[in-house]
């Protein structure tokens, strides 16, 4: 498959200009999975500068016409090049095509639910995926105006990014769905979703902007008949009304998309997609048990994400993917400011603060970090970008920008930008000239050092202390090693709080803005009074979490934070500590066996659901990535413990599912005999979703065997449980049991979901024997070269997903070596697979840094 450059797409968009495209998709033959190509037919209304082009389709393309007209076309791989066009007049060009149904999740993927047999297909493009669907221009600053087709068969349901205006019987037993054409779109939000899908009616939305304009819209939850009644979709239709309360009050366009589909699909790779009046959801956002409220905010948490594309990215599209956070940085941002704001889950800042915001640090730090505005020569480029940075890290900067400009010249800067380039594609420069209008202020220093530099500042405060205690000197200090040496501007709350009762208060807060290496905190001399720094027990760098940057605790705050944490009444507050705190476990700068110690003693008082969820996955990392292996017994012992018995005596049902689930992850890890009888209880629950876990984890133990686990998922017989014994079996520990799983892997007979299972299986057994991961990373160059991105992402992330311990002989060799020597070996790889090495390199590296260092201070 051919890779498009930003140089073509420029040329191509220079010298074409596509009005509409009209799509006829044939599935009559869909449901017969002996079939593997459907036929499918684009034309094209457009006029071009040049006389030769080429159009995107990934198959087998049977004829082109240009106005009408038969037309020579050569046939260039995944392009179609057509010549002696019209040249400066408007012509139709119609591709037409055999294309291939998917198993990887890119195109038009097809599944076979094993429940009930039925057969659902979706789209899922971005990047740059449509042409495996149907013949296109697919670069996102080509918008068009599209307009569906979809012969299906006639019990299925169809829908796409228009409204259907027709439906009308053709041929027998099929019906042709025609729906009205969209407004100007990019290629990679274009959709449609075909199968005997259930649909749950929400009502109407409606409602309008300053704009002055209405939109009636229909609200429609999809998804498999099998799940239907598990999605509590009360929930979903509360959150989606909330936000488009919220974005419409804020953006002033009026939604232009005409209606809200929002479906749960199967064997997804993304959490979701913005696709216009189609909007495409992971399906693991539904749960056959009762959802506990962070799964229910982070589904809300994803909702909104989505919501805000409709603006940032459907409406206002970036030209190229260099300019990705544009839609991606401000759908993160915006969408959590709209769940805090808008809906029950109030406490999402505090969520981002101690999940995203710690991926965008993690990813800052490696060596392939990059500009949030990034540099990105082609779509294979863009793919691995989708990261840390792009989301989280921008995210985080938009809100240091908000509390910069102040909330309302933000919204009216957006307001601006909107009207300027609705249904347009854009560039940074765009913004920042309506944001600048709006404020008042001039932002290209803000720019350059936010968005064109790469790595995190970090914040720190040092004072004085005089005989009787007055606290004198309190600086803020900018820390810049991490980011090259640059010194951003900051706007930050600095707080102090004093232990009183047993319990943190919080005694003063400072608004204090630092853009050199340091800045006072306390000019006023609040604090410099006899007995002042007895009101500051703990320091915390960044309370409200208003900017990016990895806060420092001094030493006397760490121990404040350690013993009394779970006292500090704002939930903010506690997650931004955590944070600090986690940062320095990462860094070797904390011992992670205190680090646990402080987390099981809180995490049973954590108030915010997200937050303890949060605690519970940190202590699991502290206690496998940064701990040695001689070190982890006892740790382990403590941690085993102290989780069983929460997830026995707590009373409140999210907090024991969450407390259970740590546990089985635990045993899973570690084992344990005395545990051996709970876990196979838990194996026989009547929760599915607890009882696949310990089944799992007994597989991963050797606790029980692959006959018993094709009975559970014959008793069970959802495709959810099929995913699952995938990976129970992957995960047995025996030769035979990961010679069959390796086999698989390499045959190239899984979908991309039983890729992951089994690779994620194999990772996760307890099996001491030959690992079969040398050969699986001396494979991966070969793989990614033979794979469609999608899948070759999933195949090296899950080879390399490797623990780590400097005590035992040959783990750091077979880790760290076996990575250094795959990359001198590889030098002339894909870069982007390069990228993928050198990160889970970098990882280990830092392994290895803070297990060798608490090795020695055993």
């Amino acid at each position: 498959m051919q890779i498009l450059t930003r140089n073509e797409a420029n040329h191509r968009a220079a010298h074409l200009n596509v009005s509409a495209i009209d799509v006829i998709v044939d599935l009559r033959a869909a449901a017969n999975t002996q079939v593997s190509t459907y036929p499918v037919t684009s034309r094209l209304t457009m006029s071009s500068l040049e006389e030769r082009t080429f159009i995107d389709i990934v198959g087998q393309v049977t004829d082109v016409l240009v106005n009408g007209t038969s037309h020579d076309f050569e046939d260039d791989e995944d392009r179609v090049w057509v010549g002696d066009l019209p040249v400066g007049e408007p012509f139709t060009l119609e591709v037409r095509a055999l294309a291939s149904f998917s198993r990887s999740g890119e195109g038009l993927h097809r599944y076979v639910d094993p429940e009930d047999g039925e057969v659902y297909l979706y789209t899922q493009f971005e990047p740059n995926d449509a042409h495996r669907a149907w013949p296109c221009i697919d670069q996102p600053d080509v918008k068009p105006e599209w307009t569906f087709h979809v012969i299906a068969p006639r019990e299925w349901v169809v829908s796409s990014n228009g409204v259907e205006v027709s439906c009308e019987p053709i041929q027998g037993e099929a019906l042709r769905h025609d729906f009205s054409a969209t407004r100007p779109l990019s290629s990679y939000i274009t959709a449609i979703v075909a199968g005997p899908w259930a649909i749950i009616d929400g009502g109407t939305w409606s409602g309008g902007a300053s704009d002055g304009g209405h939109a009636q819209l229909a609200l429609r939850l999809l998804c498999r008949r099998t799940l239907a009644r598990y999605l509590d979709s009360d929930d979903v239709f509360e959150v989606t009304r909330a936000g488009l309360d919220f974005f419409h009050e804020r953006y002033g366009v009026t939604f232009p998309w005409g209606s809200y589909d929002q479906v749960y699909v199967p064997e997804y790779n993304l959490g979701a997609m913005e696709n216009p009046g189609c909007i495409t959801f992971n399906e693991s956002y539904i749960s056959r048990s009762t959802p506990t409220f962070t799964e229910r905010q982070r589904r809300a948490n994803t909702t909104l994400h989505e919501m805000c594309h409709m603006w940032f990215g459907d409406l206002a599209t970036p030209a190229w993917w260099d300019d990705l956070w544009l839609k991606e940085s401000f759908a993160e941002n915006q969408g959590a400011s709209a769940i805090a704001t808008a809906t029950r889950y109030a406490g999402e800042w505090a969520n981002f603060a101690m999940n995203r915001k710690i991926w965008a640090y993690a990813q800052d730090q490696m060596p392939t970090t990059h500009p949030i505005a990034a540099d990105i020569p082609d779509v294979a480029a863009a793919k691995t970008n989708f990261d840390g940075i792009t989301y989280a890290k921008g995210a985080a900067v938009l809100k240091q920008l908000v509390a910069w400009v102040g909330e309302d010249a933000f919204y009216e800067g957006t307001r601006r930008y909107f009207a300027a380039h609705q249904f347009g594609a854009t560039r940074l420069g765009d913004l920042f000239q309506a944001l600048e209008e709006a404020s008042g202020q001039k932002l290209e220093s803000w720019k350059e050092t936010w968005l064109e530099t790469s790595g995190p500042s970090t914040l720190y405060a040092t004072w004085s202390i005089d005989a009787v205690g007055a606290m004198s000197e309190f600086t803020l200090h900018q820390g810049t090693d991490s980011c090259a040496g640059v010194l951003r501007p900051h706007r930050v709350n600095v707080s102090t709080w004093r232990v009183a009762g047993g319990a943190l208060e919080r005694t003063h807060v400072f608004d204090v803005r630092i853009e050199a290496e340091s800045a006072p905190i306390d000019p006023d001399g609040v604090l410099a009074v006899p007995g002042g720094v007895a009101l500051a027990d703990l320091v915390v760098i960044n309370d409200d979490d208003l900017t990016y940057a990895i806060s420092r605790l001094d030493e006397h705050s760490t121990d404040v934070a350690l013993a009394y944490i779970a006292t500090i009444d704002s939930a903010l507050t506690r997650a931004v500590v955590w944070a600090s705190l986690w940062n320095a476990v990462r860094d070797a700068e904390l011992d992670p066996r205190r680090f646990i110690t402080a987390a099981l003693g809180a995490v049973g008082a954590e108030r915010e659901p997200a937050i303890r969820d949060r605690l519970l996955l940190f202590v699991s990392e502290a206690l496998s990535s940064f701990l040695p292996g001689s070190a982890r017994a006892s740790v382990h012992d403590e941690v085993a413990a102290t989780l069983m018995r929460l997830s026995t005596e707590s009373e409140e049902r999210d907090a024991r599912r969450s407390y259970t689930r740590a546990f089985i992850a635990e045993f899973s890890a570690r084992g344990g005999a005395q545990y051996e009888a709970f876990i196979a209880d838990l194996a026989h629950s009547g929760d599915p979703d607890l009882a696949w876990r310990a089944r799992r984890a007994l597989a991963a133990r050797g606790l029980t065997d692959e006959a018993r686990i094709e009975q559970w998922r014959a008793e069970d017989g959802s495709g959810e449980a099929v995913r699952m014994s995938v990976e129970a079996r992957a995960s047995l520990p025996s030769h035979e049991a990961r010679k069959r799983a390796w086999d698989a892997v390499f045959s190239d007979s899984l979908s991309n979901d039983f890729l992951s299972a089994t690779l994620s299986g194999l990772q996760a057994s307890s099996w001491e024997g030959e690992s079969g991961t040398e050969r699986a990373v001396e494979g991966m160059r070969a793989y990614w070269e033979s794979h469609t991105i999608g899948m070759a992402l999933r195949y090296a992330n899950g080879v390399l997903a490797l623990g780590l311990d400097v005590s035992r002989e040959g783990s750091v060799e077979g880790t760290v070596g076996l990575l250094r020597s795959w990359l001198d070996a590889n030098e002339d790889a894909p870069a982007q697979l390069r990228r993928i090495a050198i990160e889970h390199l970098d990882a280990f590296e830092r392994n290895v840094r803070a297990q060798r260092r608490w090795e020695r201070d055993q």
